[in-house]
């Protein structure tokens, strides 16, 4: 029997959902999913300058589009 690919997940949650919660409260999903992965003080800059000035949150949607997940923020 063959393995079935699973599909991303961040923090659990299923990538689209994740996306549409992105979309919606752009400034506090980035902090949760920066913190989650221990960077805190971009976390915290993150929410306090709403989503680096929402730069950040439009390339968060795109990153969650392409890639289902936030490859750019993981990978160090």
């Amino acid at each position: 029997m063959a393995k079935s690919k699973s599909r991303p997940k961040l923090l659990g949650v299923h990538w689209a959902i994740w996306l549409i919660f992105q979309i919606f409260f752009g400034a506090i999903t980035g902090c949760i999913a920066r913190i989650a992965k221990a960077h805190i003080i971009s976390g915290i800059l993150y929410l306090l300058t709403a989503g680096f000035f929402a730069i950040g949150w439009i390339v968060d949607i795109i990153s969650l589009l392409i890639y289902h997940d936030y490859k750019w923020l993981w990978s160090r």
